[in-house]
């Protein structure tokens, strides 16, 4: 199984506000929008900012491409570091 790693760092920000961004990146994961082809996501957030709903459209056919399969991606581990 290959692996993936990406690495984000954020300046100027407070933990609680990296905790809410972990959290959506997470959601994202979750909800497969990482691997929509032919599509889109559509993300809504409440007034605090929160990731409240995920909406995927996908076009299940089209004429004129061949569809090519998702990798699904198997699993994500989103963690905090802290400094």
């Amino acid at each position: 199984m290959n692996k993936g790693e990406i690495h984000i760092t954020l300046e100027g920000v407070s933990f609680e506000e990296t905790e809410r961004c972990r959290a959506t990146i997470h959601a994202l994961f979750a909800a497969g929008v990482f691997s929509v082809r032919n599509g889109k996501a559509i993300l809504n957030f409440d007034h605090l900012g929160l990731l409240a709903e995920v909406e995927l459209q996908v076009k299940k056919w089209r004429r004129d491409k061949p569809q090519l399969p998702a990798q699904a991606i198997e699993s994500a581990k989103i963690e905090v570091l802290k400094a």
